[in-house]
């Protein structure tokens, strides 16, 4: 959370790779459609509670209508979040000062901010109320906020009264007393599954978040933590937070190191002690195999996905929430180094990791977290709690969103969860999936194998539901671009509907009449940074 800052498409769920490239100038996507396909999470299409902190409508009234299906209670206010009176400390956000933040964003009424974990409670039930599941972060960093008095100067830093200690230790039953002078997690825990009932319930809390960023402890947190943690110390509260959350609601996600970016992925911000996990080639690596040694002592699986937060860089300037139109080509770039081979961005980033298709941490990032999964703990599934490809006054951040909802839709993401309000065109980059034809109309969970000839202009996903075939084409580039659909398994007489979004249509809305198709062949013509949803039905 930062309210002060802040491919060849390989694989989108192994399912897009290269096709030929055509002479005359047509993009060629091939759809394997005699292949079985694949399953696609529907909780890649999470968000997170940002309440009103963007301005605008509170988040949840946009979340309901973007279709999200989960949303995350969380970010930098999470680390030092009391769930025994909702005070929070800001860090460095703000002043480094203890207030009632959360309940100010969601809009918590008075009566209600001193009630125990009254603003996860809120969160979680905005969340059910629009049909959406929930994850929550918790705190592992040492304290969180004892008052809501306002700013902390550095002579009342932790331990002091401003501050209470947090304990993962016991087991306290739901209607014991509150312990005013510690964060008893486990009680909290207690009281969740009490309120809620179990994660796999109708209504239960469906996984937790272990804490938030830790590499940035130290510059975002300094009052409660002072120094850069050792990666020692974070595998060992880690793990003793995920065995008391596997022991309270065994059937809940437990989700992490929800790590800030490629620095904090690499060395958790050149850690003290990361000399003696140097040999891992990341902190990922050995977070992972850490989890696996620990599940194999206690019998049971304590780490369900392996948590990243991807935010854009550019060496063009800052991407982050930008709506500036000169940055509009670098924005739409962005996602491929989610996942296609051999793009280099143009930023830091590139210089930080390799790009490979095989070994440790590199580029493409999403398919480089599965083998590291893979190598170090199998099972393990992908997570990206946090990410943002601009701001919602420009075009190509609803192209760059749903460029990214394309990519993320690969059979080892378990969720993925976007980083601010979704409004103006964020919400129309979400409705292109959500809600397509204004009357619920969903881009099916059941994918389907993709070939691009131009990746470097064009994005592809396809989809089956029942007998329709549905396809998402993102053209990037500036200029219109013919494109041929292939299919292995020719379309019986049919009927072709599009929906989608351009310049000129800043909802989703029909794009012309439903037309007749058949054969193994359909020839499309995208606008020019033009997105559409073609829906495929037989006669």
């Amino acid at each position: 959370m930062r309210p002060d800052r802040r491919s060849v498409l390989g694989g989108i769920g192994a399912a897009l790779s290269v096709a030929p490239a055509r002479a005359d100038g047509v993009a060629r996507v091939r759809i394997r459609d005699a292949a079985p396909g694949f399953a696609v999470s529907p909780l890649i299409y999470g968000s997170g509670e940002v309440g009103t902190l963007d301005g605008g409508p509170p988040s949840a009234t946009l979340d309901r209508a973007a279709g999200v299906t989960l949303r995350r209670f969380g970010g930098n206010f999470a680390t030092t979040y009391n769930w025994v009176t909702n005070a929070c400390n800001a860090g460095k956000d703000w002043q480094h000062a203890n207030g009632d933040f959360f309940a100010d964003m969601i809009g918590l009424p008075p009566a209600a901010r001193n009630r125990p974990a009254a603003a996860i409670t809120a969160t979680h039930r905005a969340a059910l109320a629009m049909g959406a599941g929930s994850i929550v972060a918790l705190p592992l960093a040492g304290y969180v906020a004892a008052d809501k008095g306002g700013p902390v100067p550095p002579g009342e830093a932790a331990p002091s009264p401003r501050f209470v200690p947090v304990s993962w230790a016991g087991r306290r039953g739901a209607g014991e007393p509150v312990e005013t002078d510690v964060a008893n997690i486990p009680h909290c825990l207690a009281t969740l599954v009490a309120r809620f009932g179990p994660a796999t319930g109708e209504s239960g809390i469906r996984g937790y978040i272990l804490d938030n960023e830790p590499g940035l402890w130290a510059t975002q947190h300094p009052r409660i933590v002072p120094s850069p943690v050792r990666i020692a110390d974070l595998l060992a509260r880690s793990i003793a937070a995920a065995s008391a959350i596997k022991r309270i609601d065994p059937t809940a996600w437990v989700i992490g190191p929800a790590s800030w970016g490629v620095t904090g992925m690499v060395s958790l911000q050149n850690a003290p002690d990361w000399a003696e996990y140097r040999r891992y080639g990341s902190v990922l690596a050995a977070y992972l195999a850490a989890f696996r040694d620990a599940s194999e002592r206690e019998g049971l699986r304590l780490l369900d996905a392996l948590d990243v937060h991807w935010y854009p860089f550019s060496a063009a300037g800052t991407l982050y929430r930008t709506e500036d139109p000169a940055l509009a080509a670098a924005l739409l770039d962005a996602p491929r180094s989610l996942t296609e081979p051999g793009f280099r961005e143009r930023s830091w980033v590139s210089d930080a990791l390799p790009v490979s298709d095989s070994g440790g941490l590199s580029l493409p990032l999403l398919p480089s977290l599965e083998r590291l999964a893979r190598d170090h703990y199998p099972g393990t599934r992908i997570a990206v709690t946090e990410y943002n490809y601009g701001g919602p006054g420009q075009l190509a951040s609803g192209l760059a969103l749903a460029d990214a909802l394309a990519r993320l839709a690969r059979p080892e993401m378990l969720l993925a969860a976007h980083w601010g309000a979704l409004d103006g065109w964020l919400g129309t980059a979400f409705r292109l999936y959500r809600n397509y034809d204004g009357q619920g109309g969903r881009f099916p969970d059941h994918g389907l194998p993709v070939e691009v000839s131009r990746p470097e202009g064009l994005t592809a996903r396809a989809g089956r539901d029942g007998n329709r075939l549905h396809v998402v084409l993102i053209n990037r580039s500036t200029a219109p671009q013919a494109i041929d659909v292939t299919l292995d398994q020719p379309l019986p007489p049919s009927t072709l509907t599009r929906y989608g979004f351009d310049a000129h249509h800043r909802e989703v809305a029909a794009m012309g009449a439903p037309e007749r198709v058949s054969g193994p062949t359909l020839r499309l013509t995208l606008p020019a940074r033009s997105a559409q949803h073609g829906v495929v039905a037989p006669i």
